[in-house]
C-alpha cells in the first residue's frame, strides 16, 4: 500500500515552519498517511477516532492528540460532524528561541524517542485548561491570518505556552515519560563523558552503570537526545576526531589506535562509512603533502 506523505508545503498558506487551521470536514486525514512535522489535534466538538499503528484513541471535546513526525496514522469521524483545530510545526520550530524551555524540549524528544514505542499521545485536559486552550488557539488563528510584523514571534510564544501546558499534563499522566525526563540530565552528562574519553576503551554497560539507570531507559533517552544509538554516536565522535588528525598530517595507523580502535579493520570500515572515503583517500584529498 502506498502511504501518502505530507510536508508543510501541502498547505497553501503555511510558513516554512508552522501551520494552523480549523477543520470540520477532514478529507486527506481519513486515509492512511504520514508527515514530516509534528501535528496537534485539539478537539472542540464531535468525535474523532484516531488510528495509530494498530491502536485507536477516541477523542472528544477537551482531548488533545500530539503526533511526532513519520508515524503512519489516519482518523475517522463516526458521527459525521466534528470540530477540531489542527496545528502543525517542524521539529526545529523551537530551536534557538526556546533553548531554555527544557519542558518542551524534553516533551518533543520523548515523543520522537523510539519509532517502535507504544506511543500514547492523547491528553485529556481539565475543563479550565480546555477553555484556556480554545482561547489561545483562537488567538493563534487570528494572528496567523494577519499580514503583520512580528506575528510569527507572537505565534511561537503562544504555541510555547500551549505545549508547556500539554507537556505538564502528559508527564503527569505517563510515569515512564516522567522517568525519562528526570533522567535527561544524567544522559547529557554521559554524552559529555563520551566526548572527553572517546580515546579510551568504552562499553555501553560501563556508560549505563555510570548513569545509574536501567539500560532500557538510558538507551531510549540517549537516542531521543542525539538521534543515534550509543555505539553509533561513539563511532561518529571517534571518526570525526580521526578525520581531524589525519587532515593535520598524522599517520593513519597511529590515528586508528589513538581514537580508541584496537582493530584497524574496524577503524577502516567505520571511517569509510562515516566519511565516504577510505582513510588514505581522505588523507590525499585533505592533506596532499
Amino acid at each position: 500500500m502506498n502511504v501518502k506523505r505530507f510536508d508543510l508545503s501541502y498547505y497553501e498558506n503555511a510558513t516554512s515552519q508552522f501551520h494552523i487551521t480549523k477543520i470540520t470536514s477532514p478529507k486527506e486525514a481519513l486515509k492512511l498517511h504520514s508527515h514530516s512535522y509534528f501535528q496537534v489535534y485539539c478537539i472542540t466538538g464531535g468525535t474523532v477516532l484516531h488510528h495509530l499503528e494498530g491502536k485507536t484513541a477516541k477523542l472528544t471535546k477537551g482531548d488533545v492528540f500530539i503526533l511526532p513526525p513519520n508515524r503512519e496514522h489516519r482518523i475517522e469521524t463516526p458521527a459525521g460532524e466534528v470540530n477540531f483545530t489542527s496545528m502543525s510545526f517542524m521539529p526545529e520550530y523551537f530551536q534557538g528561541t526556546q533553548e531554555g524551555n527544557k519542558l518542551i524540549l524534553d516533551f518533543l524528544s520523548y515523543l520522537q524517542a523510539d519509532p517502535a514505542k507504544d506511543l500514547e499521545p492523547r491528553i485529556t485536559l481539565s475543563y479550565e485548561d480546555a477553555v484556556f486552550t480554545e482561547i489561545l488557539l483562537d488567538r493563534i488563528l487570528e494572528e496567523f491570518g494577519k499580514d503583520q510584523r512580528e506575528k510569527n514571534e507572537l505565534i511561537r510564544e503562544c504555541v510555547s505556552v500551549l505545549l508547556s501546558l500539554f507537556a505538564r499534563e502528559y508527564f503527569r499522566e505517563h510515569d515512564d515519560a516522567f522517568v525519562l525526563r528526570e533522567n535527561r540530565e544524567l544522559v547529557m552528562q554521559s554524552i559529555e563523558y563520551i566526548k572527553n574519553h572517546f580515546e579510551e576503551e568504552m562499553t555501553l554497560t560501563e556508560i549505563v552503570r555510570r548513569s545509574a539507570m536501567s539500560k532500557t531507559v538510558f538507551c531510549t533517552l540517549f537516542r531521543s537526545i542525539v538521534g543515534l544509538s550509543f555505539k553509533e554516536y561513539l563511532n561518529r565522535v571517534r571518526i570525526e576526531k580521526a578525520a581531524e588528525w589525519i587532515a593535520a598530517g598524522e599517520k593513519i595507523a597511529a590515528v586508528s589506535g589513538r581514537c580508541g580502535y584496537g582493530d584497524f579493520s574496524t577503524f577502516y570500515r567505520n571511517f569509510k562509512r562515516y566519511m565516504g572515503l577510505s582513510p588514505s583517500e581522505f588523507r590525499k584529498k585533505n592533506h596532499p603533502r
